[in-house]
């Protein structure tokens, strides 16, 4: 499940200068089918005025896949489909155990998500990236 600490801007990351700040429970936890138990390795950029995070569901290699959720405010999120951004491949591709452990990265020009992957349940990692897109909808990947 994730949730929202804030820490002083001069933090060394210490343990006691982060304060819990989520309101009522997590900001976002499994619901969906395809989340399984787990919602872990979010990463968030700001974009077209809203906040956008890009989550892995499910534990590893159950299999992991890529959602997205948006927000005004940072406290209160809404998915941004009730299926995978990014699935895990077919049985025999390079990702077919799981596509996961996000992390959103634009230079101001290009946006890319770069991802973990692989075909044998765990045995190995491959990472890779895919371009993501916008428009006034949120992200968007082309196929």
């Amino acid at each position: 499940m994730q949730g929202v600490a804030t820490a002083p801007e001069s933090t060394d990351f210490q343990r006691n200068d982060w304060t819990l700040i989520s309101r009522d429970g997590p900001i976002l936890k499994p619901e969906l089918s395809w989340e399984g138990e787990c919602i872990e390795g979010a990463s968030v950029i700001y974009r077209n005025r809203r906040l956008y995070m890009f989550y892995a569901g499910a534990y590893n290699n159950w299999p992991q896949q890529i959602g997205v959720a948006e927000s005004k405010d940072g406290f209160h999120w809404k998915r941004l489909s009730d299926k995978p951004f990014l699935a895990n491949g077919r049985p025999g591709e390079w990702n077919s155990s799981e596509s996961g452990h996000p992390h959103i990265f634009d230079d101001g020009k290009r946006t890319f998500l770069f991802y973990q992957g692989n075909n044998d349940n765990g045995k190995t990692w491959w990472i890779s990236n895919v371009e993501v897109f916008w428009n006034k909808k949120g992200p968007y990947l082309k196929y």
